[in-house]
């Protein structure tokens, strides 16, 4: 694994190499090649990529910059959360009005009950999170995303958005996509998230 990183192979690499090995020992094997034989095979090769996948991502990694490390570690991440997005924008709104209560007087959903299941609600939350979905693809190109931010803070100056604001929106974002990832959220995830959000509070 450590070897085939310098080659540029990647983990979405396996299952096409892995259907590549199985079929040409099916048509070395012939007719040798029963459904046991098969099974065995597929069961040697989940063991091999169990075990070559992450090797080959941590040699990934160590050969990356620190940026590209923080922009790789979001995006995988990302990937998890967007499964869901309205769930995961749903509890980022709910921790932040948990964190500072008065924020829900901005919303024009603030007295729909109960909140949690508010329409109004869950279609803003969707809206955002696609918005954070957007800085994410940004990461490669950090200079084509700040006009983005930039526009992104114009348009809250209208809502009465204040820059100590950030704060309280920075720590519910941490902790619903913490919350989405669950297991997934270490120390390495949870510090690219916060290096990231630095970049987009800046």
């Amino acid at each position: 694994a450590e070897r085939h990183s310098d080659f540029s192979v990647l983990p979405e690499h396996f299952p096409v190499v892995g259907e590549a090995l199985l079929w040409t020992l099916e048509k070395g094997l012939g007719f040798k090649w029963t459904p046991e034989v098969k099974v065995a095979w597929e069961s040697v090769w989940g063991t091999i990529v169990s075990v070559m996948e992450p090797a080959l991502r941590e040699a990934n990694l160590a050969r990356m910059s620190d940026a590209d490390k923080t922009r790789l570690l979001v995006e995988e991440s990302w990937g998890v959360v967007e499964q869901d997005l309205e769930a995961t924008g749903v509890a980022f709104f709910l921790k932040i009005f948990e964190i500072a209560p008065a924020a829900l007087q901005l919303f024009g959903f603030k007295d729909e009950t109960p909140l949690s299941e508010s329409a109004g609600l869950k279609l803003h939350a969707t809206l955002v999170m696609r918005t954070v979905g957007t800085a994410v693809a940004g990461l490669k190109d950090i200079q084509s995303l700040v006009p983005t931010l930039v526009e992104l803070a114009q348009r809250h100056s209208g809502w009465d958005v204040l820059p100590e604001h950030f704060p309280v929106v920075g720590e519910a974002l941490l902790w619903a996509v913490g919350n989405a990832l669950e297991e997934r959220w270490v120390t390495e995830v949870k510090s690219a998230w916060e290096a990231v959000w630095g970049t987009i509070v800046s």
